[in-house]
């Protein structure tokens, strides 16, 4: 998700300055893997595609009626929570810790043989009122986010393949992004959370997410020295999402795209297109906007499926009935009543490598 959750019903510290802070001196070589961290996953060969995940919520997994599973379970092979795994859902109040919600999405998706994301362990959104109105010291707000932590984590650990541990840390031109954790902790909140989360799950891989950083431009060279940076350091950091939501006239190019999901993937990390939408809303005809919208959709995850360290692709949602952007934008490969699109069709095309 980026800028504000719509669902929810800077500091000038470059990014080579954070890793100072961050990662203590780097080495320029990556060290060898971090002990329990698993294994660098990687397509099995060129002409195996993408898997493809959608994001889900528990009120329409109980009310949109039989059409809404259908589709999911006949479509997509993993699940991301969409909002049900934030610390405002979690931990409402100081130790009170509310799992149900996201408990009966885990539990469908274990029925259905489906792994799941989990999102999101950090974020500067979505954050209790009693963390963001409380009086900290830096030792008092990182225990208790190590307990916050620490406690999700090992509550899912087994069920949850996957976390995006820190969500959203750079601003558009790099910069580490404001917000309570980097305010009081400081910019090693980001090592700290994933140290955090591999202590309490060893076999979860674990992941950097981040929004627009899918063409080659400060934001995405601050997010690859980051990465890098954590990666030498020791960091237990498995794999990198590219949040990808995108409009009808701001995208990437394939081949601006493909180049750096190639860049990341030298690194040995999993790389993942995990919030895919297109805001194709405006007053150009329909089906003008409908066939753009389809070829943005083929564009990235025939991206992701040129390089063999992009295993997956999440759509953020199923059906246009049901988006954080609004009905109106008609950002989701479904329409209203469950009939494929033209996105889903070129989404189709495009995860299928070509020999």
């Amino acid at each position: 998700m980026f800028g504000k959750f719509a669902l929810s019903l800077g500091l000038t510290v470059t990014a080579a300055a954070v890793l100072g802070g961050l990662c203590g001196s780097v080495a320029s070589a990556a060290p060898a893997p971090h002990a329990g961290q698993p294994a660098v996953f990687n397509r099995t060969s060129a002409a195996e595609a993408p898997q493809l995940g959608a994001a889900v919520n528990d009120v329409m997994l109980d009310k949109a009626g039989p059409r809404y599973v259908q589709t999911l379970l006949a479509h997509y092979r993993s699940i991301t929570p969409e909002w049900e795994m934030e610390m405002s859902q979690l931990e409402p109040s100081r130790g009170h810790f509310t799992f149900a919600r996201a408990d009966q999405i885990v539990a469908f998706a274990n029925r259905h043989h489906m792994p799941v994301r989990g999102h999101t362990l950090v974020w500067d959104e979505m954050v209790p009122s009693w963390v963001l109105h409380g009086s900290w010291t830096r030792a008092q707000l990182e225990s208790m986010l190590h307990t916050y932590i620490t406690t999700v984590v090992s509550h899912y650990r087994g069920k949850v393949e996957e976390w995006d541990v820190v969500n959203e840390p750079l601003t558009t031109d790099g910069h580490m992004r404001q917000s309570i954790w980097e305010r009081v902790i400081g910019p090693d909140y980001v090592s700290l959370a994933f140290r955090w989360a591999h202590e309490a799950d060893p076999h979860a891989r674990l992941f950097l997410n981040e929004y627009g950083a899918e063409w080659n431009d400060p934001k995405e060279h601050a997010l690859y020295q980051l990465v890098s940076g954590l990666k030498a350091a020791g960091i237990p950091i498995g794999g990198v999402g590219f949040q990808a939501h995108l409009l009808l006239d701001a995208h990437p190019p394939q081949a601006e795209l493909t180049g750096v999901l190639r860049q990341f993937a030298a690194l040995g990390l999993r790389l993942e297109i995990t919030e895919l939408d297109v805001r194709a809303g405006g007053s150009a005809p329909l089906a003008r906007r409908m066939a753009e919208e389809a070829s943005i959709y083929r564009t990235v995850a025939a991206s992701c499926a040129a390089v063999r360290a992009c295993a997956r692709v999440t759509t953020w949602g199923i059906t246009d009935a049901a988006t954080w952007i609004g009905t109106s934008n008609r950002p989701l490969p479904f329409d209203t009543h469950y009939r494929a699109k033209p996105a889903w069709y070129a989404l189709r095309a495009g995860l299928t490598p070509r020999g």
